[in-house]
């Protein structure tokens, strides 16, 4: 009867052997909570947010999964989808998180540096979270200190930079010289870039993308042609940013990196954001290095500030799978894949071996937070484990975790204030997650099954 079960995607191994077979398979079974069902063509799909696992049940099967029973019982109750009444589900996640970190400690070296090159911007955007720092900019001597840096922290391993700013771009010399130099030492890295997309240079964006081996870069659309050079409001007089914008996205491509672009929504300007949906559909049509997300603006959870109505979030959360959609159906986005590997920490500010590196060289764990959360300086011997570690520290757990189905790959840090967690999101991140199952079906019939 097992080998009648359809393994899709093969559970996390590292979690089976954690877990073992499936306990207490002598008395009363359940459901897990971690279970999400999709019925398809074929049958029904299973799949477990704990061991990562996904099954096709065949439609032979599926009357029998109202009361499994015998050798589908067992299969079933071994893979974890099955569970004991009484089992603590929840503390059974954590068990298993804790023990994936300690058995799976961070790289003694440098994985990861985000660099922010400025906090200077060319555009003026009214919801930029920098609104309000002072500018600093990197020089070329402190540029040359951060990577000799990387080169002695990476310690000959491969590594990645994220470009950050402000606009990385306003200070490229500092890209420029920092990649040469790690270039002429036999450096083995590649970078990523975050930017709104401006002073990059279609006649030189080959070149430029091999120099910084740039492999990805995230810019920002706020809106069509009129709203977006309203709102990011270069201070360029007389240039028609959007047009220079979306050319240049179309040089980058053509180079070879892949270009995501975020469009930021709250109800405002959602209308204009669906517009824009079908202009970037159009734009990039058949463009294989390009595709799309929609982004609700944060909503914050600060002294001051008044929570959205469940209604609002309802209203954006729709809106977003909506949007979604419409990507996907365009061309210009597809479902997430599930992960292969479960989660053991949320991002780089938890992560132990990634950091970022501010324009005078201080350094700090995450590129939002920079200027809070300081853990040293290129030039200090070391780095703060203390501080690093209080950084590291866990929102206090709601009710609703205790029975969501999301939970062992949900990780909420103290120090990020978009962390709020509510029924309108959790109901839109389940639909995504369903999306992805889906995906990764139609994906397998088409690799496997024809």
């Amino acid at each position: 009867m097992e080998n009648e079960l359809q393994v899709v995607i093969p559970a996390d191994r590292r979690v089976k052997l954690l877990l073992g077979k499936g306990r207490g398979g002598d008395g009363p079974l359940r459901w897990s909570s971690f279970l999400f069902r999709l019925p398809v063509e074929e049958g029904m799909l299973l799949y477990s947010t704990l061991t990562l696992e996904l099954l096709l049940v065949p439609t032979a099967l599926v009357p029998a999964l109202e009361a499994p029973a015998g050798a589908l019982r067992e299969a079933l109750h071994s893979r974890w989808f099955l569970v004991p009444p009484a089992l603590d589900e929840h503390g059974l996640a954590l068990d298993v998180r804790r023990t994936l970190r300690l058995l799976e400690p961070p790289a003694p070296w440098i994985t990861k540096y985000t660099v922010l090159t400025t906090t200077a911007c060319n555009a003026r955007c009214a919801y930029c979270f920098e609104e309000h720092w002072s500018p600093r900019t990197m020089s070329l001597e402190t540029a040359d200190r951060v990577a000799d840096y990387m080169l002695a922290h990476s310690e000959g391993h491969p590594f990645q930079i994220d470009w950050f700013g402000g606009e990385p771009l306003v200070n490229r010399r500092v890209m420029d010289r920092i990649c040469t130099r790690l270039s002429e030492a036999g450096a083995d890295f590649r970078s990523g870039m975050t930017t709104n997309g401006y002073l990059l240079d279609p006649e030189t964006a080959a070149a430029d993308a091999a120099l910084w081996r740039l492999k990805a870069c995230q810019i920002t659309l706020d809106g069509r042609e009129e709203a977006y050079n309203r709102i990011k409001n270069f201070i360029y007089p007389g240039v028609n940013a959007y047009r220079r914008v979306l050319g240049n996205i179309h040089a980058m491509a053509a180079a070879g990196v892949s270009v995501a672009i975020r469009m930021n929504f709250d109800l405002s300007n959602l209308e204009e954001i669906r517009l824009l949906t079908e202009e970037l559909i159009e734009e990039f049509r058949g463009e294989a290095n390009v595709d799309a997300s929609p982004i609700i603006l944060y909503e914050h959870e600060e002294p001051g500030t008044t929570p959205w109505s469940p209604e609002t979030r309802r209203a954006l959360q729709t809106a977003r799978l909506e949007l979604l959609a419409r990507l996907e159906a365009g061309g210009l986005g597809r479902p997430g894949r599930l992960p292969r590997a479960q989660f053991c920490h949320m991002c780089m500010a938890d992560s132990g071996d990634k950091i970022t590196i501010l324009p005078d060289g201080e350094i700090g764990l995450c590129e939002q937070h920079n200027q809070k959360h300081l853990i040293g300086h290129i030039d200090s011997p070391g780095l703060d484990e203390a501080a690093r570690q209080a950084a590291c520290a866990l929102r206090p757990e709601i009710p609703a975790c205790a029975d969501c189905p999301l939970y062992p790959g949900c990780i909420r840090l103290a120090l990020c204030r978009n962390q709020i967690c509510h029924p309108q999101r959790r109901a839109s991140r389940e639909q995504q997650k369903l999306n992805s199952i889906r995906y990764e079906w139609e994906n397998y019939k088409r690799k496997v099954l024809t």
